[in-house]
This record gives C-alpha cells, structure tokens and sequence, in this order.
C-alpha cells in the first residue's frame, strides 16, 4: 500500500477505539438488570449494543432481557455506571505514542457517548488534552452516523476534508466518515465485529491502534 499523505485532522472515537471500557459497561449494565430482576446477558450480547448512545443500549438490553421498562431502566443504569466509569477502564496498548507520533497534527474526539460519562472519563484517564473539541452525543444537534459533527471538526480547524480521518470500531463512524467526505480507517480490534466494520467499507482497516502511524507517508518537515 502506498502510504497516504500526512493527515490534518485526526478524529477519534472513543469506545472500542481508544480506550476498551467494556467491562465496566457490562457490569454496570447487568447489575442494573439484576436490580430490576431481570437476568444478566452474556457480555458479547451487551458490546453489539454499544456505540449508538446510551438509550440504544438500554433499549436493546432491555429487550433482550425480556423487560418493557426502557426509562427506568435508562436512569437506573446512568447512576450505576456513573459509579463505575473507571473500575477496569483503561487506553489501548500504545495509544499515547500513537498521539506522540503525530505531534502537530489536530486531533478532535467524537463519541456517542453522553458528556456526562465522556468528561470524567477523558479527565479520569489524563488525555482530555489530547483532543480539541470534545464532542458528545448531547453536545450537537447531530451525533454520528450524522456528518455534522465532524464537519464541525473540519471547520473549526479549517482543515482539508480529504486530509481528515476519522478512526473508529463501527459502521456509525465509518458512515459519518463518508457523509462528512472524509477518509476512514476501521479498528478491527473494538467492540464491534469485523463483519459490520468491514461491511461499512473504511478506506482503511487496522487490527492494533499502534498500526495507524503506518498508514501516513513521514510527516512533512521531516520530524
């Protein structure tokens, strides 16, 4: 493959592609189910919910549980997870150097997940720095597959669309990605399967975070 020009802007998601937080979703998730007396789900069940916002997830977990009561299952788990956002929570191998790699280039955040979980999770784990902006779900009008988050991105650093990549673990990043014009690398290594992310059809597939610095040519001044 011959490597792509330097990027301007580099979007990350932020489950499933920088930081692998499912194990305290899981736990928080079914220890809500207990408390409402439902039963617990096997975990893979409750990851193929994740990425599409918190009420997306309660919804299909409820349903899968074979529950009806969507809302209060919704803010019953919003106070448990609350308690539990960095239990097991932790950065992917490499994701600093990755950062460290591309010094100088700008970097936004783009999740679905609410900022009530974002912030203190970015803060909690010392790389809310790293991004500039911080977008959530409730941040915009739009979240992700919508494009307008990222075209936020692009226009508040005033950078190329064709020199901008958005990188992450789903079909929803991927499909924003495309809708905003810009180039997407999959994260096979994320919550979702590979089925669904090559599916999307990323312009790029990686199987390790640390393989993204090995898609760009060398940083244009030489460092």
């Amino acid at each position: 493959m011959v490597p792509y020009p330097w990027p301007e802007l580099l979007i990350f998601d932020l489950d499933g592609t920088l930081i692998d937080s499912k194990e305290d979703i899981a736990a928080a998730l079914n220890q809500t189910l207990a408390e409402r007396g439902l039963p617990a789900l096997a975990h893979e069940e409750i990851y193929a919910h994740v990425g599409n916002g918190v009420y997306d997830l309660i919804e299909g977990a409820v349903a899968a549980a074979g529950g009806d009561d969507v809302e209060a299952a919704l803010a019953h788990f919003m106070a448990t997870y609350d308690a539990r956002l960095l239990e097991r929570t932790h950065l992917y191998e490499g994701a600093a150097e990755v950062v460290a790699h591309f010094a100088g280039v700008a970097m936004a955040l783009i999740t679905n997940k609410s900022m009530r979980f974002t912030r203190p999770i970015v803060d909690g784990l010392g790389v809310a720095g790293w991004f500039d902006p911080i977008l959530a779900r409730d941040t915009l009008p739009t979240c992700k597959p919508h494009p307008g988050p990222l075209l936020h991105c692009i226009d508040a650093h005033g950078v190329d669309p064709t020199r901008t990549w958005m990188v992450g673990d789903g079909a929803t990043d991927i499909l924003a990605g495309h809708a905003a014009g810009v180039r997407t690398v999959g994260c096979l290594y994320g919550f979702r399967t590979e089925q669904e992310v090559v599916g999307a059809q990323p312009d790029c597939l990686i199987r390790d975070l640390r393989d993204l610095p090995g898609l760009f040519a060398d940083r244009p001044d030489g460092g």
